[in-house]
């Protein structure tokens, strides 16, 4: 990738980074548990902080909950993290459709100001799996979400949960 899309990318790993954690703390703080009601809550600050997309703020929310639920598991066994506030590590973002999706040679990310930014797949892994790659861009209905984690400059790892 070239540095302008790298730079473009890693600023979308740290707003979506930074909202997470907003959310998580909003969630305790509130004392929210129901997603559809953190999200009537949040709404309104939410899009004045981060991104007005409601697609944005139900994966922000999904992931909280479920880094708040882990965090939770982990508390029963390890006595050193039953009074700590549960933190969304950075490297990662967790997305559905319409803000990124799937084609043939890229995974497409749909920033907040409307531009694309392809996250292209290597060569070996692309053609090792193309049928499946060709697929999924023809039916977009047959993925959920997609995760992107960053490895170094200029690397991201690319996990699509799929129903071929």
């Amino acid at each position: 990738m070239t540095q302008e899309k790298q730079s473009s990318l890693e600023y979308e790993f740290e707003t979506y980074h930074a909202a997470t954690n907003f959310v998580i703390k909003e969630r305790l703080r509130r004392t929210l548990t129901n997603p559809t009601r953190t999200i009537q809550v949040l709404q309104d600050e939410f899009s004045e902080r981060f991104d007005s997309r409601e697609q944005y703020l139900i994966d922000v929310v999904r992931t909280a909950g479920s880094e708040v639920k882990a965090h939770q598991r982990l508390a029963r066994t390890i006595r050193s993290m039953r009074d700590k506030t549960p933190h969304f590590k950075s490297g990662r973002i967790i997305l559905s459709k319409p803000i990124i999706t799937v084609g043939k040679m890229a995974v497409v990310l749909r920033s907040k100001d409307g531009s694309e930014i392809p996250v292209p797949f290597d060569k070996r892994s692309r053609n090792r799996v193309l049928d499946e790659l060709e697929q999924l861009a023809r039916d977009k209905s047959k993925y959920g979400r997609i995760r992107l984690t960053w490895r170094e400059a200029g690397y991201v790892d690319i996990d699509i949960r799929a129903r071929l």
